[in-house]
């Protein structure tokens, strides 16, 4: 097939998508499974702070499943309510104040979101994470080089690849578009360039950004003080981590383990 991304050779197996329904998720989960045959899980996160027309993501995702195949996508929702608590909401002013900027919100929620595909990775032995972090929208807080290096270094310490796609193949939104399109994926109702509307929710809480929708105004975000939040709030996703584990009796020993034998499959040369 033409036109697939250099991504997808770094795939060894099924992919988990931090799932917003939007162009950038839809159009990684489609080229996870038309590039390389996999199956693609889908979490739309619900953060329970309001969340309008959540549904819409699982209308992009039906769309998708049509196109590339109803066994090869599984969507569901996530609750993070409870880690985003713990990482954000509860400290959202003392966090105002220590960091100097209003990033906790979304900082703290990506996290949570990364945390809980993390442990349903583990579990249902899935060796990648992916983010449709894109081109053109690297100023965005959870975007920055150093939330990705985060990100990477976090997942890997559970034998799981984090991937931004779209960031590392350079891939813009009109090829995006074109690929979903060409594919028969519903790829959202094009709006102010850059936005589609109709196949995502938005997050209340993300009316902070509206500056940046409708008149391309970045906020622009301190290094230094997104790798000091980071450093602070990344122990309580390891300990949330292994509470579940606790709660659930598994080992994370050998679900590790699990994912990452199909790594040293695809390194070990067939005799």
């Amino acid at each position: 097939m033409r036109g697939i991304p250099r991504f997808i050779e770094s795939i060894v197996g099924d992919v988990s998508v931090s799932y917003s329904g939007g162009l950038d998720s839809t159009s990684v989960a489609f080229w996870s499974i038309a590039g390389r045959g996999v199956k693609a899980h889908l979490h739309t996160l619900d953060h329970g702070y309001g969340y309008l027309f959540n549904s819409w993501a699982s209308r992009t995702a039906r769309s998708l499943a049509a196109s590339v195949g109803e066994d090869k996508v599984f969507h569901q929702y996530i609750k993070t309510r409870d880690l985003f608590d713990r990482l954000a909401m509860r400290s959202l002013l003392p966090d105002r104040v220590k960091y100097g900027q209003w990033f906790g919100c979304c900082l703290g929620c990506t996290l949570a979101i990364i945390t809980k595909i993390v442990l349903y990775n583990l579990e249902h032995g899935i060796p990648h994470i992916c983010l449709g972090s894109s081109v053109g929208g690297e100023y965005a807080v959870m975007s920055k080089p150093v939330s990705v290096a985060a990100f990477k270094q976090f997942s890997g310490e559970y034998g799981i690849h984090y991937l931004t796609p779209l960031l590392e193949d350079h891939i813009v939104k009109s090829v995006e578009r074109s690929a979903l399109e060409d594919a028969g994926v519903f790829p959202g109702i094009r709006f102010l360039d850059k936005h589609s509307f109709g196949n995502q929710g938005y997050c209340l809480l993300s009316l902070q950004h509206l500056p940046d929708v409708l008149f391309n105004v970045h906020p622009e975000y301190e290094t230094d003080s997104v790798s000091r939040f980071l450093e602070d709030k990344l122990p309580v996703c390891h300990e949330y981590i292994l509470e579940q584990y606790r709660k659930s009796g598994r080992s994370m020993a050998d679900d590790v383990a699990r994912i990452k034998e199909q790594f040293d499959a695809q390194r070990t040369p067939a005799s």
